[in-house]
């Protein structure tokens, strides 16, 4: 595994949260806060089926119940069908 140095500016004046944030971190602890950040913020584009599967099985492992279907539900919400759809092709 290689690694790999990525440099990038910060304005005091007009990033100064984000200053103030990587100055208030202890010695070693910025490059790991840093990837954690922008490893979060790559996850901000939306919800992707493999989260959902990871949670369910987080879910499982835990004990919980999961249904397969949402029985309950009267919608005709058509993002919803197709959520309900693409979660049984998972086959959990």
């Amino acid at each position: 595994m290689a690694k790999m140095t990525v440099t990038f500016s910060l304005d005091t004046e007009r990033d100064k949260r984000l200053y103030r944030w990587l100055e208030g971190l202890g010695r070693g602890e910025k490059s790991r806060a840093i990837r954690e950040t922008l490893a979060a913020h790559l996850g901000q584009n939306g919800i992707t089926l493999t989260d959902i599967y990871e949670a369910i099985q987080d879910l499982k492992r835990c004990g919980v119940a999961v249904a397969s279907q949402d029985a309950g539900r009267q919608d005709d919400d058509p993002a919803l069908a197709e959520a309900l759809g693409n979660l049984s092709k998972l086959g959990l």
